[in-house]
């Protein structure tokens, strides 16, 4: 009895309405915490305002249980399997991957439904762009953040004297990904922290961000004694995200990587760096060699994106 004392269910018993929500897709941690519910409405929340609309019944088909000092979320018994909070969950991790193009060996169910209503709830009277190997988003969207940091763009390009054209077009690539996903992983801001994380409106890598430090590229504050770390651990990055969150950081170290694939890769490679390998190196990586190659996404990069970027960048 004394165990069961410590676990207390807390069923909601007021009858939701029919304008009551339905979690679709939940973003866990590391450890399989619950971190962010989005709704069929696609809103977020986090765990705290999650287990608060469940308390007053806007939430269907779960009910909070406390455990000590803990407090979760859990689908109610007679729920499907398909509604089960088990079927709707991706970690943080795969998330990124997934909005970053990678390929994931498992799709969840819940994150194509996501996506679904994501795109079913796109204006068709808008103008889109896609992502190779993503859904479409508004091109509105993009253009938006991109114009809003204009100046920023400017700069950071002439900083390191490289093409302000091709650093937007990578700006418009990562921009487009996170779209879609943006209110989620503005609800999970530090908690997507753990290993080497893309980071910012740029998504820089913080093992990049770290590195760029460390060959004296760019550093977002040079009276900061903890910058360039010796040694990355969760505390380390979750320190450098601070920085890497500022647009401007994160623009500026962009174009810092961009200097820095120019300056490691055209003594081998020369006239094969051109501007869809530079724009396939920022995703990809890789130890420089006499034969890069560019895939498809830096092509896009390169081509429509650059053209995009140029049109936007140069509206007065």
């Amino acid at each position: 009895m004394a165990g069961w004392a410590a676990l207390i269910y807390e069923f909601v018993t007021v009858v939701p309405t029919v304008d009551s929500m339905k979690i679709i897709l939940i973003v866990t941690g590391s450890k399989r915490k619950s971190l962010a519910f989005v709704s069929n409405g696609l809103d977020t929340f986090s765990l705290e305002k999650a287990v608060q609309l469940t308390r007053e019944g806007e939430i269907e088909g779960a009910h909070v249980v406390q455990r000590g000092n803990n407090v979760y979320l859990r689908t109610n018994p007679k729920v499907g399997k398909s509604d089960e909070f088990d079927s709707l969950s991706i970690t943080v991790g795969n998330l990124l991957l997934y909005a970053h193009g990678t390929h994931l060996t498992k799709v969840t169910p819940a994150l194509d439904l996501f996506v679904e209503l994501y795109r079913t709830n796109l204006s068709k009277n808008h103008q889109l762009i896609k992502p190779v190997g993503q859904q479409e988003v508004l091109s509105e969207s993009v253009k938006k953040k991109l114009q809003k940091y204009r100046g920023i763009i400017f700069e950071a390009a002439n900083n390191f004297d490289i093409d302000v054209y091709l650093l937007g077009a990578i700006l418009v690539d990562e921009i487009a990904r996170l779209v879609p996903f943006e209110p989620i992983f503005d609800t999970l801001r530090t908690q997507i922290i753990g290993g080497n994380t893309s980071v910012g409106i740029a998504q820089v890598r913080t093992d990049t961000a770290n590195n760029i430090i460390k060959l004296g590229l760019y550093n977002p504050n040079p009276n900061d004694t903890k910058l360039p770390f010796k040694k990355l651990d969760r505390d380390a990055r979750g320190y450098l995200y601070t920085y890497l969150i500022d647009p401007k950081h994160s623009i500026f170290f962009a174009a810092a990587v961009i200097k820095d694939i120019i300056e490691s890769w055209y003594p081998v490679a020369e006239n094969k760096l051109t501007p869809p390998v530079i724009a396939t190196l920022y995703s990809k990586g890789g130890k420089p060699h006499s034969n890069p190659t560019s895939n498809e996404r830096g092509q896009q990069i390169a081509g429509e994106f650059y053209n995009f970027a140029k049109e936007i960048l140069t509206l007065p």
